[in-house]
């Protein structure tokens, strides 16, 4: 389906046509109906005004209409999903919300991002919290990566804390196995799904984690400050808002007695929202939806293995991602000798109107893989590899 249809759907993305982008990773490319829907409601609020009847009421449904579709994407009931700003802003929401106890212990790992290890670090400041921070290989084998985790564990570890795909080299983290030890081991699991969410099919029920957050503005195709956060059901009420307004009570409160109210996701909601952008994220969802996301993820494997076989030719071309397919993702990340990472990317885009970034730990450059790429841009990105490698 997708190869008959990628002219198409390149069509619908107006940034396949002025260059090459290849950094979905750190942002997607926004296609037209995703601006537009944000367009058609800022109108709407402009011309209607925002807090008219059905002004307000078509805000309320587009919110749900959003959650519920988000909860669709990942295959979790409506009422474990809120709408956040983005993956960081999730994550912080269960770290900040959970009780711990001084000597409490997370488990993470020295790939990931600055989204999950600060967080942890605070935890260690405020409360005393113990981390430990696993040493993996960029392509460390899942069975090794189970093992450590294993070995890491115990009696104070209360949570594991990991990237399902991991930013820096695009390494798939063996998340059901990770699951199986830590339902064991009666340890909490939270999941950074930042290089997920319409990249790869996602199901929280066969996870089975207590928490997941991910981005709309990356693999999603969402606009910038949109994201959801799922907790599982069970685990609802273990964490408190940590910013509370009108949501987190029961309504109509007065103010001599108010009831909070513990086991409701609506509870992290502190203000109103920007409905134009729940509008956006909403078109984003059915647009990737209606691709299929074993599609999308079966061509950017594709993509990513192409690269990687083309840069594995090239003499002087280190290639830190996975070359195993089942530990592969749509990122790539390589080293280029005698080049500084930051220097290669500035060359690509000089060169060659190539859009990648570098990635600061391992120092690296990194290019994403989405299914609006094509065979060609991966080639014209190794030609542009060959010569700075020459």
């Amino acid at each position: 389906m997708l190869d008959v249809n990628l002219k198409t759907l390149r069509k619908c993305i107006p940034v396949c046509q002025n260059l090459i982008y290849l950094n979905t990773g750190w942002s997607g490319p926004s296609p037209i109906s995703v601006v537009q829907a944000i367009k058609d409601r800022l109108d709407y609020e402009m011309e209607q005004g925002p807090t008219t009847p059905d002004v307000h009421q078509s805000g309320l449904a587009i919110r749900e209409q959003t959650r519920v579709a988000i909860a669709n994407l990942i295959n979790a009931d409506p009422s474990e999903v809120a709408i956040t700003k983005n993956t960081t802003d999730g994550l912080n929401h269960v770290m900040n919300g959970l009780n711990w106890e001084d000597g409490d212990e997370i488990i993470t790992c020295n790939l990931e991002h600055g989204s999950v290890l600060i967080p942890s670090h605070f935890q260690n400041l405020r409360h005393g919290v113990n981390i430990t921070v696993l040493d993996f290989d960029t392509d460390e084998p899942s069975g090794s990566i189970v093992e450590k985790i294993q070995n890491a564990i115990t009696d104070r570890t209360k949570l594991v804390f990991l990237s399902h795909i991991e930013y820096s080299t695009g390494l798939r983290m063996p998340v059901k196995e990770i699951r199986r030890i830590t339902k064991d081991a009666g340890v909490m699991l939270l999941l950074d799904g930042a290089q997920t969410a319409g990249h790869i099919k996602l199901d929280m029920k066969d996870i089975d984690c207590e928490f997941y957050s991910i981005p709309g503005q990356k693999w999603l195709l969402g606009p910038e400050a949109t994201g959801a956060l799922y907790i599982r059901h069970d685990m609802l009420e273990k964490v408190s808002p940590t910013q509370v307004a009108g949501k987190a009570v029961v309504p109509d409160h007065n103010p001599y007695q108010i009831e909070t109210i513990s086991d409701s996701m609506d509870k992290f909601q502190v203000t109103s929202t920007n409905v134009a952008l729940h509008a956006g994220l909403l078109e984003s969802t059915r647009f990737i939806e209606e691709i299929g996301l074993e599609n999308i993820e079966k061509r950017n494997l594709d993509l990513a293995n192409s690269l990687k076989q083309g840069l594995s030719g090239i003499n002087g071309v280190q290639i830190l991602s996975p070359m195993t397919r089942e530990n592969s993702s749509g990122l790539v990340s390589f080293n280029i000798e005698g080049w500084v990472p930051e220097e290669a990317v500035a060359k690509f885009w000089e060169g060659h109107q190539i859009v990648c970034r570098q990635v600061a730990f391992p120092k690296c450059i990194r290019a994403s893989m989405h299914f609006f790429n094509t065979e060609e841009e991966v080639n014209l990105l190794l030609n542009a590899v060959s010569e700075l490698a020459k």
